[in-house]
């Protein structure tokens, strides 16, 4: 069974870090770098200082997916603010379960974990920067369990925002082994995420996600890697379905690209991410030398 690890952030840090892929030690936890290892995990918890949304929550498991390394430049919000670096090992991360489970309402059930009279400050008793060691067991497999319920919920249910099913692409393609870029530039246009696959340096594939907007604009984008790269080209559709295939089955422009573009329905991406998010598939995956 994997290592779990708390790790205790601000709000923007944490959006960055599940944005990114990335994870940060600053230089008085280096020591820690030798013991949190690939395959082990971090359960995020958002603190209270300075939050908007995710205030004394656990907001996601992430899984540390490569090998510490060292960091020069400040990319983390509080670093570039201050202009210095100070998380100077960083390591890449995979998001294995991501919400809000409210401190409050597992706290009876984290006190039968951990111990009587648990509040929101003695979790940090509990952290990885103070405790240096991962936390006691069943206590991150616990955490990791709410999430996941959480996100079944939020599934069933949701009215998808752009910036949601962004973050699900860019799952997606770092567990299937991608290196991933967003807004990525392409002359005149911009895609909303590129996959990149060593050796080739032009966009192997490239995403454009659709909420609500301008098709056409859409379509323009994924038109033109196709003519310019010959990029597989990828459209996830939240609505607007039958207006798309009206485009791409006519005779106009985009009739071109209809064989080269895979329509994915918002639902469909989230199911790939949550099947990805599993155990056995990666197990399977990596087995089958599809991804490292």
């Amino acid at each position: 069974m994997p290592e779990y690890w708390l790790t205790m952030l601000d709000e923007e840090n944490f959006k960055y870090t599940v944005e990114r892929g990335i994870y940060g030690l600053p230089e008085s936890a280096s020591g820690l770098a030798q013991f949190i290892k690939p395959g082990h995990r971090l359960v995020a918890y958002v603190m209270k200082e300075g939050c908007r949304e995710l205030c004394q929550s656990f907001a996601a498991v992430l899984e540390i997916a490569g090998e510490w390394r060292k960091s020069t430049k400040p990319i983390w919000p509080d670093e570039r603010e201050k202009g210095i670096v100070l998380y100077p090992w960083v390591v890449d991360v995979r998001v294995l379960a991501k919400g809000r489970v409210e401190f409050s309402k597992v706290k009876e059930r984290l006190e039968e974990l951990l111990g009587r009279g648990l509040d929101a400050k003695k979790l940090r008793l509990y952290a990885l920067y103070y405790a240096k060691r991962p936390l006691p067991p069943g206590v991150g497999e616990f955490l990791e369990e709410e999430l996941r319920k959480g996100q079944v919920t939020e599934t069933r249910g949701a009215e998808f925002t752009h910036e949601d099913l962004l973050m699900a692409v860019v799952e997606v393609g770092r567990w299937l082994g991608f290196r991933v870029e967003r807004e990525y530039r392409i002359d005149n246009f911009r895609v909303d995420v590129a996959f990149f696959k060593p050796p080739r340096a032009t966009p192997f594939a490239v995403v454009e996600v659709h909420v609500g907007g301008d098709i056409y604009k859409d379509l323009a984008a994924l038109k033109h890697a196709y003519d310019r790269y010959g990029s597989k080209l990828i459209y996830v559709l939240a609505g607007d379905e039958e207006a798309v295939a009206r485009l791409l089955d006519g005779q106009g422009a985009f009739h071109e690209i209809r064989e080269h573009v895979a329509v994915v329905r918002a639902e469909e991406l989230l199911k790939l991410r949550e099947a990805l998010r599993l155990d056995g598939a990666r197990r399977l995956l990596k087995w089958l030398e599809l991804v490292k």
